[in-house]
């Protein structure tokens, strides 16, 4: 994609994103307010900073806000949306298309009544990445998202992001893992308390003819052996992410834990011995 292309697509998911702002807050911040954010954002576009982008949010804010009468809840509001929106703006000049489509207004109606109060920077970031994915492609993320997110607490989403370096293929999480080792299992219940892990153990296994297995930043890469193609492996059992965990996971920066990996490798090579190698 080109530079002027690049502009044209950033300038698309800006106005996307204002446009979903403005419908959603129109009865909770005032126009004005509105329109401060409006003007920091058009003098933004090229802005590679998110922090710099947060500052010419809050200071266009800023009079105003000094000169209403706002109790400090209603000021913190602003600034926790200021924040948000400025991650998002951020993090849709990452994202290389932008659909036309319309975001849901339920949707956005939702995601600011819970985002005015969402304090914690770790926090926004992650409510940042979820509205930028949900403009980029209305339908990403779900409403039931919105409100597991809301109600986690924070060393609950420090537990998920920490259990996501052990996640396969986008979902599954090997029973192995639940060892002093790898993850507490007091944690991995919280978790699964929380909506983001499915509590009944599967199967864990891949079908005839895989060739990588891939993991949150690295992968598997399966060596075929000289006597045919990789059979349909059984590795026995393991848990599942919810759809709001899959959702959520992978929006969730993270390694993998390369322990776990190679672990996997061995149990490949003990029960078939297939090779594979780290990719």
């Amino acid at each position: 994609m080109s530079e002027l292309e690049n502009q044209a697509n950033s300038q698309k998911g800006f106005a996307k994103l204002f446009e979903v702002l403005r419908d959603s807050l129109l009865g909770v911040i005032k126009p004005s307010y509105l329109e401060k954010i409006a003007i920091a954002q058009a003098s933004a576009a090229s802005i590679a900073s998110t922090s710099a982008f947060k500052t010419a949010l809050k200071q266009n804010l800023a009079n105003e806000i000094s000169q209403a009468t706002l109790s400090a809840r209603e000021t913190r509001q602003i600034h926790n949306i200021a924040n948000i929106y400025a991650l998002a703006a951020q993090e849709l000049q990452m994202i290389d298309n932008i659909s036309k489509a319309p975001v849901s207004p339920e949707w956005s109606a939702r995601f600011f009544d819970y985002a005015l109060d969402i304090c914690e920077e770790d926090a926004q970031i992650i409510w940042g990445k979820l509205l930028a994915g949900e403009i980029a492609n209305p339908g990403t993320f779900f409403k039931r998202t919105l409100s597991v997110l809301r109600n986690i607490e924070p060393f609950e989403a420090k537990w998920f992001a920490d259990i996501c370096q052990f996640v396969l293929e986008d979902c599954i999480l090997p029973n192995y893992i639940l060892t002093q080792d790898y993850f507490p299992t007091n944690q991995f219940q919280s978790l699964t308390d929380c909506g983001l892990i499915n509590s009944i153990k599967c199967e864990f296994g891949f079908n005839a003819g895989t060739m990588e297995i891939h993991g949150k930043s690295q992968s598997l890469k399966l060596i075929s052996p000289k006597t045919g193609t990789i059979p349909q492996m059984h590795l026995g059992h393991s848990y599942t992410l919810t759809d709001v965990g899959i959702q959520l996971c992978k929006i969730t920066p993270s390694q993998n834990n390369l322990t776990c990996l190679l672990k996997l490798k061995e149990n490949i090579k003990a029960k078939y011995n297939i090779e594979s190698e780290l990719v």
